[in-house]
């Protein structure tokens, strides 16, 4: 039997429709070919010991998962829902914190296969990972894990099941880092003022991200990237409308915009970071030209999902 059990998961970014989701809105997401990776092995009894390089403890497994900070609460949750008796996770990730970028997810669902592995329990991956993240985050739609554990494209309608996507291995994500600390609920609480105060205007806007959003499905199957660069744009245009830019996005988004073929805001806003669609032959010059400007950049394609890697 392997001594220790060794998971990976990629990261994730919303390509179309975040915060019109949240209200129902189609949204399309993809896994990026940024990982994480858990690795378990038995340890003393009763006591959970995690290993990362953003923070590390050893946990009793009788310890209120509540007062358990909120970094490492998914893990704890996980140790005692598995009822591991006791284990060693290591953690170690190339996927930005912070960023909007699935970081946490990621995490969640490699451990999650590490453990389960370990611990040798029948319970879905991706069901344990989701019940550990909302340890944190109650209001978590499970669908940042999704992409994580399944890989490839696929479109997402709150309250249901996430739907693969045809997509064109020529496609390349230029994702750039704006270095501004933001916060997602203050960022979704500005939106919710928005769509309270004029109901019938926010439903106009959210009908028009829903529709890009199917619209850049249909691109995505048939390699238009041209076509998905010009719907980032027009997607863009709508999240400026419920005040989730600033002039550091804006800046970032020119530069790429003239070596793409179109950037906006992935993930929440307020700060974080942009994509930009481009083919194999602008990617680098987008990259380049973003470094050049002082932001941290890096191109992304999409990826396969979660599985075991070489257990030891």
């Amino acid at each position: 039997m392997p001594e220790s059990f060794v998971y990976e998961a990629p990261g994730k970014a919303i390509l179309f429709g975040e915060h019109f989701v949240v209200y129902g809105a189609r949204a399309v997401v993809c896994s990026i070919d940024r990982r994480a990776v858990a690795e378990s092995s038995v340890s003393g009894q009763g006591i959970l010991s995690v290993r990362s390089a953003l923070q590390s403890a050893d946990m009793p497994l009788d310890a209120p998962t509540g007062s358990v900070s909120s970094v490492l609460r998914p893990f704890h949750h996980m140790a005692v829902s598995l009822d591991c008796g006791g284990a060693l996770l290591s953690l170690r990730s190339d996927i930005p914190v912070g960023s909007g970028l699935g970081s946490s997810s990621a995490c969640c669902v490699a451990a999650a296969g590490s453990l389960l592995a370990l611990c040798e329990a029948p319970a879905s991956i991706l069901d344990v990972a989701v019940a550990a993240e909302r340890s944190v985050y109650p209001d978590s739609s499970g669908v940042d894990c999704a992409a994580c554990m399944r890989g490839g494209a696929m479109s997402y309608v709150k309250g249901f099941q996430p739907v693969p996507s045809a997509y064109t291995a020529d496609l390349r994500l230029v994702i750039a880092d704006s270095g501004v600390v933001h916060s997602t609920p203050q960022m979704v609480e500005r939106v919710g003022m928005i769509a309270k105060a004029d109901p019938a205007a926010f439903s106009a806007l959210m009908a028009e991200a829903d529709a890009i959003s199917a619209e850049a499905l249909e691109r995505m199957a048939r390699g238009d990237i041209r076509g998905l660069g010009c719907l980032a744009t027009k997607n863009q245009a709508l999240l400026e409308r419920v005040g989730v830019s600033n002039d550091t996005l804006r800046r970032m988004m020119g530069v790429a915009n003239r070596h793409s073929y179109g950037s906006k805001i992935t993930g929440a806003g307020g700060g974080g970071c942009i994509v930009a669609f481009a083919d194999a032959s602008g990617a680098d010059e987008t990259v380049s030209a973003l470094t050049e400007a002082g932001y941290r950049a890096f191109v992304a394609q999409i990826s396969a999902g979660a599985h075991a890697a070489d257990n030891l």
